[in-house]
């Protein structure tokens, strides 16, 4: 009985100590870690949209009840003080879990200027694709007017998106987070609409 009480106490001094180590090296390395993490949003955001010199996350003005819960938030792009782009953050449901990406507009031509899958767990070699330029690339300059549609074939018209080979679902879920910033964008900054 004693052995076990020894050894009881002996195993809760090393949890409590390795818990204070963890706690130690926690607040030693969660501030690095938060500024990387920033830096990283940051080179994201001029991904998507590089003529600004600010990007100012205004999520609580323009996500007003009821919003499409695929929009994570909304970053105004600034150039001089003023509000030249508006860069989203999205996450709708793939093939194999949540795929996040932001998708820039340009406020005074209304289009699509880029997108950026920032997170996926799609299949290796097909819906993983998502993240390669080659997909991505396929929303660049589309109108923000006119919802986007995803095609099995060579697009024929300017509103759709091919889909990945052997992805459709993940060209879908994709583009459908798209449509939801794009309709987001439409409401709120098209010309005469900004408050």
């Amino acid at each position: 009985m004693r052995d076990i009480f020894k050894l009881s106490l002996f195993l809760l001094v090393i949890a409590g100590i390795s818990g204070a180590g963890l706690s130690y090296v926690n607040n030693l390395t969660g501030p690095l870690i938060e500024k990387q993490i920033l830096k990283k949003k940051i080179d994201s955001f001029k991904e998507v949209y590089p003529q600004s010199d600010k990007v100012e996350n205004e999520s609580a003005t323009w996500l007003k009840v009821p919003y499409d819960p695929a929009l994570k938030e909304v970053n105004i792009a600034y150039r001089n003080g003023a509000p030249v782009g508006v860069i989203y953050v999205v996450e709708t449901r793939g093939y194999s879990g949540p795929i996040s990406a932001m998708v820039g507009f340009d406020i005074a031509t209304t289009k699509i200027t880029a997108i950026k899958v920032l997170s996926q767990r799609e299949t290796p070699g097909l819906g993983a694709k998502a993240k390669e330029s080659a997909f991505q690339d396929r929303y660049k300059n589309k109108n923000s007017t006119v919802p986007l549609e995803v095609s099995k074939t060579a697009p024929t018209k300017e509103n759709q998106i091919q889909a990945i080979t052997a992805s459709t679902i993940t060209s879908k879920a994709v583009t459908k987070g798209v449509n939801a910033a794009r309709e987001n964008f439409v409401a709120n900054f098209s010309k005469g609409k900004q408050s």
